[in-house]
């Protein structure tokens, strides 16, 4: 979807919901010490996606910004994954989640492209920068799972 259409704040967004990738989580639950969590607001579903409340002080066109964190740790801290202030926004015609960069928290880096088929979820691929969080153990492209943009009035 190229348009706005998903990003329309009359709609009655709420949050972001991703479940990040499913093989990630599944391997985290396995080690004896993986742990994930989330804050500053971000929960964990049910669904074992993590919801991300919509920042309300922000309106840019082609832009939703979302607060909170989570993260996955292993291997006595060895293993540090952490996934901050997702935004979705459109770069140059293409459709991006960015996150806070883990290596300079002073800029975003994109982590999946996102292709939105239908109302409010969109397909996810990670890219080349987003290979570096999950330490080049994910090949750029690889599918990661989809985020749903979650309306007030639905969920």
């Amino acid at each position: 979807m190229t348009g706005n259409k998903v990003f329309d704040r009359d709609r009655g967004v709420a949050g972001l919901a991703w479940g990040i990738h499913v093989p990630f989580r599944q391997y985290m639950q396995r080690i004896w010490d993986g742990q994930m969590a989330a804050g500053d607001g971000a929960a964990l579903l049910e669904s074992e996606e993590t919801y991300f409340p919509l920042e309300c002080d922000t309106a840019i066109s082609g832009e939703l910004r979302f607060t909170g964190f989570v993260e996955f740790i292993g291997h006595n801290g060895m293993l540090a994954v952490t996934v901050r202030d997702p935004w979705l926004q459109s770069i140059s015609g293409q459709w991006s989640l960015t996150i806070v960069d883990p290596f300079d928290s002073r800029t975003r880096m994109p982590l999946v492209e996102v292709d939105f088929q239908n109302a409010g979820i969109g397909e996810t691929r990670l890219t080349e920068t987003g290979t570096d969080l999950f330490m080049g153990n994910y090949n750029e492209g690889t599918v990661f799972d989809p985020v749903r943009i979650v309306l007030a009035e639905k969920d």
